[in-house]
């Protein structure tokens, strides 16, 4: 079933966009020996070798008894292992005061990021396409490991897990599609496409600082938004960085809540 924004409601589209971002790491757990997904009544996570907070998540929170002991539990897990993680706190999550609790256990709330979605049935292109830039989905295992140097570079994640990713990212799965876009010989920007549940996601989006303000992450979307469209999805759904927000909103995103973000280093 593809779902369509006209009969989502603004609490379903927040779920939905974590069940979105959920499906994506339980698949990549599926493909990567690295990366391992723990789940039980009260969470969603995932925990990696590759030390760096995106690899390194608590994605989803219910826990209706002894918040500060099982906050304990997990926070000593990743520390044990000295492994910086993220804490993603949704509207719906509970306890309602747990962002409190990981304040109080030395969290740093950092900026969240902005869930936004748009209807795919109207989507049009709103430019050209650049005549320097070549996009296409990988396929050689050279693209995958340009994809990595590409993103790694855009997120700020050490050169020391260049591998591994790039190991990941060249893994086929039916419902990820991962783009990478050229200048010459170069990638300049990256993106990820994730079917789950009826919704396209959109992932990994990054476009290299000196390439910036060129148009390069115009393109790169519109390819994601016409391939999901051409797939048969009615909906995209994406989590917006301040820096992103503007060209999402261009594009016709529209916002639908934020997800708070804390920070153990």
């Amino acid at each position: 079933m593809n779902f369509s924004l006209n009969n989502l409601t603004v609490p379903e589209v927040i779920k939905a966009t974590q069940d979105n971002m959920i499906g994506l790491m339980h698949t990549w757990g599926g493909l990567s020996e690295s990366l391992q997904v723990i789940e039980d009544e009260n969470c969603f996570r995932i925990k990696s070798p590759i030390k760096h907070p995106l690899f390194n998540n608590i994605l989803k929170t219910k826990v209706d008894q002894d918040v500060h002991g099982y906050v304990d539990s997990i926070i000593n897990d990743y520390k044990s292992q000295q492994i910086p993680f993220l804490w993603r706190i949704w509207d719906h999550d509970e306890p309602d005061e747990i962002g409190s609790v990981l304040l109080e256990n030395g969290a740093q709330q950092i900026p969240g990021t902005i869930l936004m979605a748009i209807n795919l049935d109207s989507f049009q292109p709103l430019t050209q396409p650049l005549p320097e830039l070549t996009i296409q989905t990988i396929g050689m295992k050279r693209d995958a490991v340009n994809f990595s140097q590409c993103a790694c570079t855009s997120f700020g994640i050490p050169k020391q897990f260049l591998e591994p990713i790039g190991e990941l990212i060249h893994k086929e799965d039916p419902n990820i599609v991962n783009f990478v876009g050229y200048v010459d010989d170069t990638v300049v920007s990256t993106a990820t496409l994730y079917y789950c549940n009826g919704l396209a996601g959109i992932y990994n989006v990054a476009t290299l600082l000196d390439f910036q303000g060129k148009g390069i992450g115009m393109d790169i979307m519109t390819a994601l938004l016409f391939k999901a469209k051409h797939d048969g999805y009615h909906t995209a759904i994406l989590h917006a960085t301040p820096a992103g927000l503007r060209l999402y909103e261009k594009l016709g995103f529209i916002k639908y809540g934020e997800m708070i973000q804390y920070l153990f280093t």
